[in-house]
Order: C-alpha cells, then structure tokens, then sequence
C-alpha cells in the first residue's frame, strides 16, 4: 500500500513532514492515528529510516496495540518500529541499564494495581499504625504526584513532604518486597536521564512521535525533552481540548506550549472531523470553546457527513432516568439496526455501581446484555490472582510479591500475623522476603515456633505447584506459543473450568500486544497497565463506562447519563473545572450519529450521597450545557415518541 493511499491533503502534509519538530493538532475523529500509521510508513519506507531508529509512544497499552497492528498492517510486522506506553518505554531503558540503577530494587519488579491495593497498602497501614487505609492511600497518591510534577525535585522535599515517616516505612518495605511502583516509572527514567552520562537507550532514536502529547504531565515532558536533547526530531500529536488527565497532574499546557519549548517547529493540524456528524460536534464545540485558554482550532464535519441526532433528556430520577435509557437502547436496536456493542453508556463515576446498577437492571429486563464498568477483572479473583503468582515465581523464584500473594491468597491456614511474622525475620536477617522463604525451605528451624507449621506446608505447596509450570528462557516464536504454556500451567492450577477459561482469555489479550513474546514480558505488561485509563469494548453487550476509560473509542450511539453539576463538574475547583469540562467534551464527541445526555430533577438513595452537595435529593443540569443549543425535554415522553417515530 502507498503511503499517501486515501489520505486527505492536510493528513498527507502532517504525514511527510520532517527537517524540525512539529506538533500536529489534531480534534477528535481528525484522522490522527492513520497520520501517524502513515507518517511511520513515510520515514521508513520513503525515507529509508530503520524501524529500530523510529520510536511510537502512546499514552494507553490499548492505543499502542491499535497502532501496532494498522502499521503492521502497512509495512509487515518484521519491519514495525518501537510501539509502546510511556511507561513500558520507561521500564525497558531502566531494564537496560538494570546494573548501573542503584536507586531500585533488582531485578526491576512493578507491583500492578491489584498488589498495591492488597499488598502495599494494607502493610503500609499497619506499619505505620494508621487507622485506615485510606490514610496510607492518599499519603501514597501523594508521593505518586510528587513524582508526576516533579515537586520530588525540589530542595529539602523529603522534610516537607506530610509525613516522613511514611517515606521511611514505604522504602523498608519496598526493599524487602523488591518492588518499584508504576507511578514512579518515567520518574525514575528522568532522574537516571539526567544523573548518568553513561545511561544507554535500547536503540538509536531519529524519530520520536509522541501520541496524546497533551495527557504528558511535567515528568513526562521532561523525559521526552531530554531524549530530544539527543539530536533526534519529535512529532507530538494531540489536542489540548482533550486533556482529561488531571489526576496524574497532565496539562494541556505542554501542548499549547510546544512552539515555545521547541523554537522553530512545525506547526501542523487536522481540521476534517470523519467521525461525529454535525449537531454532535457543534455541541462538543460549543462545551470546549468555554475555555478561553484552549487553542482555537479549525474543524468541521466532513461535506457528506449528515445533521446527526441531539437530545438532551430530563428525568425526574435515577429510575426514571434507567426506564428511558432502555427504552431509547430498544428502540436504537430494534429500528436503527444497531448492535449492542454499538451503542456506549457513559459515566462521570460509578464507585461500587452506584449508577451503573440501575441502569443495568432495567437493561436486562428488556432483555439487552451490558457489560458495566469497574468489576473485579478474572485476573483479581482468588483463582487468576494465585494463578499470576505462580507464573510470576515460575519466572523468578525471588519474586517476593509473588510467594506474599500466595500466603494471602491460596496457601490454607496462612494469616496476617505469620505473613508479618516472615517479613519481620526478613528484616532483622538483611534479605527479601522471598530470600527467607526459600531460606526456611532449607532449615525450617529459622521460622518462628508458632507459624513453623503452617508456612512450612505453604512452602512445600508452592514448590510442588513450581513443578507443573515450564516456561522456556527464550522468547516464543509467537504469541499462540506462550498462550499455550499459560493454557497448559493453568489446566494444572485451577480446577474450575469457567474461571480457567476467564483468566486464560485475559492473558491473551495482553499477550497479544506484546513486542516480545515471552512469561517475563507477558507479567510486566501487567505492571504497566493504569486500570484507571485502559478500556475494553465487550461484543453483544451494551457497554457501560466511566468517561475516563471511553477515551479513543466511539460508537454509532453515545448515551451521557447523569449529567448534572454535582458531577460534572462536581467537587472541582479552580484549573480542574477546566479538566471536567475537557472530560465532557471528549464524552461527547464518542458518538457519531445518535447522541442522548440524560440529568435528573432528583437523586435518591445511595445516589443521593454522591457528588457535590451528597445528602440533597436535587440535582441540576450541568453548567457546561445549561445554555447551550438544545433545550432539555421530557425524557420518558421523548422515549416513547422516539419508540413510536422511528418504528414508522
């Protein structure tokens, strides 16, 4: 395939732009990704690049597998450069230079979301003698936005930071678990950038193109900054209108600044809009542009692109609000022809289901299958967690998160006071926590009289387990080889066959966006997945999602529900209003031809606590479309002569 084949001018000039660095603004369904697929095909197949000297860096493991396999699909997969998270990227330079990294405990282990949570944070707790784990939580958020501003480097931080102490318990335990945390990452990578002069990048970079360079925090700039130092050209691609990641302290200034950061670059942008039709993205519009800091940018829908269909729906509650959305998903199945797949609910929150439950029952009382958002993945159930930890130790007999998950999780008998009791042995002997259990599988003597017993049988349990998992010290030759020795350990592990099937189905689905096929690659990726910015669309189901995870998907049919002030904006003040405002943006602009935001007069129940002003039954209509083109209307009216319309 051509390099230029289909594409429209101005994703042609962004494409083969090259001689500075260049930010292209691109708005949603511009065509970004086809102009990077294609800018990739540019340099290494007209300009003659080695794909080892082109690197891709996308903000999300699901965006980088997408434009993994679009430039596979062009240049062939033994010709694909360097794809991967920022993360991932971070983790595999420090991988590299693994024996001159002092800082970090080796081998470099990233505890994943579902051992911060279990591990990490309830040991934090106790050895700080909080009364909650919340305490050690937000202590810990902390430390991870420290890192993403890099207030970490200012002078004397250690003594400002709220509780030192809590620094003190965090390094003790990290050393004897070994582990480094996912929100240290790309801090660390700069801290090793600028400190060593020695520090080795995995291949010669000539080209950087950074995707959603406004999701970059200051941490992040500061990495891909100073990898520019080096002599190669950046493409940074982006739109300021969709920063939504304030949480991890993004800016859409980074973008906006770009110009000045990097005199004399290119400005480039992608002002055709293929996705949503015209009253769709004039109200995702006429929401952005209340933000007199934004860039104003050109952009329209494509000429045969059709009006689209807006309506803003009142409700009187959340159950009435649930009644009409199943109605409208019926009708938009039924008469739009729509599968259930093609049809997106989107949520500002939904902690513990407190919206998504409602909604989901009137669904499936019509009928319709929905997947909903936040529920415990395969991977964080007893079975799949066991199941990752034998994997783990398959690979590394030394990770001691690994044999900690095993003790809390699938060793019978084992409790909280013998698994402190192992880490207490550990520190006084100056190892690991895995160190002293393989050191008490040797001399059973060393472990404490009173939980001798029982962690000697968890010890033998484990190694017996060890033996039925093989894995090669070689990378597969493809992905389908590694799935068969995860299919294989796991027929041996867990007995029920649904719950097989589930975990099994789940490391596929990374294994398939690896680099590297191999156990040691497959477990990092778990490491170095956010659960709080990764998406997964289920076929045959309505899926149900925070607005968050939507971001880089669409649908035929986008249903923004609850959309009141007490959520959007809700709590936020001062610069975050602004990124509530983005986040409702980029809602919007998830669908392409039907588009129904919902808000309720009153919230009861349990939805009532939620929110700005939890404890009060009213709700209003969101500020960011209160005087905006379309004026609310009866929902369950709208409903039923919607139903009644598009049947004729």
């Amino acid at each position: 395939m051509p390099w230029d084949d289909d594409l429209l001018k101005e994703q042609r000039d962004a494409a083969s732009h090259t001689g500075t660095h260049a930010r292209l603004l691109a708005g949603p369904g511009t065509g970004k990704t086809l102009t990077l697929t294609r800018r990739i095909s540019y340099l290494i197949d007209v300009m003659g690049h080695a794909p080892d000297t082109v690197l891709a860096i996308t903000f999300t493991r699901a965006a980088a597998g997408e434009l993994r396999q679009r430039v596979a699909d062009v240049l062939g997969s033994d010709r694909s450069p360097r794809i991967s998270t920022l993360h991932s990227f971070a983790l595999r330079q420090l991988l590299k230079n693994g024996n001159s990294i002092t800082e970090l405990p080796q081998p470099l282990r990233i505890a994943d979301d579902w051992e911060e949570r279990n591990v990490v944070l309830p040991d934090l707790k106790a050895l700080c003698k909080f009364s909650s784990v919340r305490d050690a939580q937000e202590l810990l958020n902390q430390l991870s936005a420290d890192w993403q501003s890099l207030t970490a480097d200012e002078d004397d931080w250690d003594k400002s930071f709220p509780d030192p102490a809590f620094l003190g318990a965090w390094e003790e335990h990290r050393r004897i678990f070994g582990y480094t945390l996912r929100s240290e990452l790309v801090y660390q990578l700069k801290k090793a950038l600028e400190q060593r002069g020695d520090f080795e990048l995995e291949s010669p970079i000539e080209h950087l193109l950074v995707d959603e360079y406004q999701d970059l925090n200051r941490c992040d700039l500061a990495v891909v900054n100073h990898i520019a130092s080096r002599g190669l050209e950046i493409f940074a691609a982006g739109d300021d209108d969709q920063s939504i990641y304030g949480f991890r302290k993004a800016d859409p200034e980074g973008i906006r600044r770009f110009p000045d950061d990097y005199p004399g670059a290119a400005d480039l942008g992608l002002e055709v809009c293929k996705r949503c039709d015209k009253a769709i993205l004039d109200l995702g519009l006429f929401v952005a542009r209340q933000d007199p800091r934004r860039i104003d940018k050109a952009i329209e829908v494509e000429s045969e692109s059709s009006e689209g269909e807006v309506a803003l729906l009142r409700y009187s509650d959340q159950f009435s609000e649930a009644n009409g959305i199943a109605s409208l998903c019926v009708s938009l199945m039924q008469v739009h022809e729509l599968r259930a797949e093609e049809i997106l609910i989107l949520l500002r929150s939904d902690h513990n289901g407190a919206f998504s439950n409602a909604i989901r029952e009137k669904l499936e009382e019509v009928n319709i299958a929905v997947a909903t958002p936040d529920v415990q993945g395969p991977l964080d159930g007893k079975q799949g967690r066991a199941f990752v930890a034998l994997l783990r130790l398959a690979a590394d007999k030394l990770d001691s998160l690994a044999w900690r998950t095993l003790l809390q999780v699938w060793c019978q008998g084992v409790g909280e006071k013998a698994v402190r009791a192992v880490y207490e042995l550990a520190r006084s002997r100056g190892e690991s926590f895995a160190q002293t259990m393989l050191a008490a599988n040797a001399d059973r003597s060393i472990l404490p009289t009173t939980h001798r017993k029982r962690l000697s049988r968890a010890i033998v349990q484990v190694l017996d387990q060890l033996k039925e998992i093989n894995p090669s010290d070689e990378p597969y030759e493809s992905p389908g080889e590694l799935i068969h020795l995860v299919e294989s350990a796991a027929v041996r592990v867990i007995l029920d066959d649904d719950d097989r099937d589930l975990v099994v189905s789940s490391l596929r689905l990374n294994a398939n966006s690896l680099e590297e096929f191999s156990l040691q690659e497959l477990l990092r990726t778990l490491g170095t997945v956010g659960e709080s910015t990764e998406q997964e669309i289920e076929d045959g189901k309505v899926n149900i999602l925070t607005m968050h995870r939507a971001k880089g998907l669409s649908a035929d049919a986008v249903i923004v529900a609850a959309s009141e002030d007490q959520y959007i904006p809700g709590r936020a003040v001062g610069g975050d209003i602004d990124d509530e405002r983005r986040l409702l943006f980029v809602s919007l602009t998830r669908a392409r031809h039907h588009l129904f935001v919902t808000y309720c007069d009153k919230r009861t129940g349990r939805q009532m606590h939620t929110g700005r002003d939890g404890g009060r039954a009213y709700r209003s209509l969101s500020r960011f479309l209160a005087n905006g083109p379309h004026s609310p209307k009866d929902g369950l009216a709208f409903a039923r002569e919607y139903a009644e319309r598009a049947s004729k």
